[in-house]
């Protein structure tokens, strides 16, 4: 059993790796030709209505996603019951969203997003299709499959979309890109795939996993609502190139991010629920990978902050330049989020997601006070909330990994004292005159 999952973990590796490497840096490459060819305001405009398509998400998929993967033994029963219902769900989130685009519009002054809103709505339904199958492939540590078939959705897309705004179509090229990319990675996953739905419902099998998934789905709720709360403020009350050098900045940062740190956490879930009976390997794996991500991700994050402004100068030009001061403040912010991000994890592994929700609610209000508080200095007061507030939640994350795995968040930060060190020194050798 240790030598299979030691060797489907290496294989993962290998997978998300090329996902990261090879998908990320062709997605990052169609970005930058985008950014060239369109304005900050085509990206701000976007922007906007993905707030309401990430909430949505959530609902789609309802904590059925986590449950799924921790679930020891799956039914027929159970992936029907939730494909039946993260398809209704879907449907009823997109009726909800046509009526309401003309509400959208007129909250953010931009009439031309009544029919981006409902045109970009339709992936809610197509990315429902698509839960099992993830989920499936999650458990079984197979990313091999997710991988190519991702990597042909941004392949496809961005070649779509490129030449689209080549040929003037402005914000309708990310729209066409938005949902040309779900629509090809989910018939890949259908085509790769030999499940098919049996339009069975059981209550039993809804219930006891979304007794479970529930609270996943509440807390997740909470978190990607606070976090597209900055995008809500900055369209409402400044402009949409304002959102859009926000916008673009938060792509920078969580590319870092996602290439150095989200191809552990990817693994790390399904790799640890095998693990979930015995703390001490338990606690064993995360340490290794806190010190992993950390040797990477707080370097990376000094280092982008460092050189954001000639990085925004020789990538996206002269005109992105406003979004260097966001760009280096999210780095800032982004040093301390594997930390979160993996405490967060180990409750879910442990199965008490109820504490995880209980967590959310209060770092929530800690949030709000922040966005209260910050909005009084402007757009730039925001985002310094944003980084505080992300430093304040770590303590409050770490408590329960000292109670459950005897994992303080003193024992933590001794872990990766050598990565912190590392990138002081780094940080410190590096030219900090304005590019040419």
């Amino acid at each position: 059993m240790a030598e299979t999952l030691k060797e489907k973990t290496i294989a993962a590796f290998f997978w998300v790796i090329l996902d990261k490497a090879g998908g990320g840096v062709v997605n990052f490459l169609i970005t930058i030709a985008l950014a060239r060819l369109l304005s900050p305001g085509d990206f701000g405009l976007v922007a906007m209505v993905m707030v309401f398509f990430e909430i949505s998400s959530v609902f789609v998929g309802s904590g059925f996603y986590v449950a799924l993967i921790r679930e020891q033994n799956l039914s027929a029963e159970d992936k029907s019951t939730t494909f039946i219902f993260n398809l209704v769900m879907a449907a009823i989130l997109y009726v909800a969203l046509f009526f309401a685009a003309p509400g959208i519009a007129a909250f953010f002054s931009q009439p031309v997003l009544i029919w981006v809103v409902r045109i970009m709505g339709v992936n809610l339904i197509i990315s429902s299709f698509d839960l099992i199958q993830r989920a499936q492939l999650t458990q079984r540590i197979d990313f091999k499959t997710q991988t190519k078939a991702r990597l042909l959705a941004v392949l496809v897309s961005g070649i779509v979309a490129i030449v689209m705004a080549l040929y003037g179509w402005g914000v309708w090229s990310l729209v066409v890109k938005f949902g040309l990319q779900s629509l090809i990675n989910t018939a890949a996953l259908w085509v790769a795939s030999p499940w098919r739905p049996s339009w069975q419902f059981s209550w039993p099998s809804f219930w006891r996993l979304f007794g479970f998934g529930y609270k996943v789905l509440i807390a997740g709720l909470l978190d990607k609502f606070f976090q597209q709360a900055y995008q809500i403020i900055i369209g409402r009350f400044f402009s949409a190139a304002t959102l859009g050098f926000y916008a673009q900045a938060s792509y920078f940062s969580q590319l870092v991010i996602g290439n150095l740190f989200m191809t552990v956490e990817k693994i790390a879930y399904p790799v640890l629920a095998a693990l979930q009976d015995d703390r001490a390997k338990l606690k064993a794996g995360y340490r290794k990978i806190i010190k992993m991500s950390s040797f990477a991700l707080i370097p990376a994050m000094i280092l982008t902050g460092i050189l954001a402004e000639p990085m925004v100068l020789s990538l996206v030009g002269e005109k992105w330049l406003p979004s260097v001061p966001f760009l280096q403040l999210l780095c800032i912010a982004g040093g301390v989020y594997h930390f979160n991000a993996i405490n967060l994890n180990m409750l879910l592994v442990l199965g008490r997601s109820d504490i995880g929700l209980k967590l959310e609610v209060i770092k929530k209000l800690l949030v709000s006070a922040a966005i209260i508080v910050g909005f009084q200095f402007g757009v730039y007061g925001l985002v310094i909330g944003q980084v505080i507030t992300a430093y304040l939640i770590l303590s409050i994350n770490t408590y329960y990994s000292r109670k459950f795995l005897d994992y303080s968040f003193f024992e933590q930060i001794r872990d990766v004292l050598s990565s912190i060190g590392f990138s002081i020194v780094a940080g410190g050798l590096v030219p900090h005159e304005r590019s040419s």
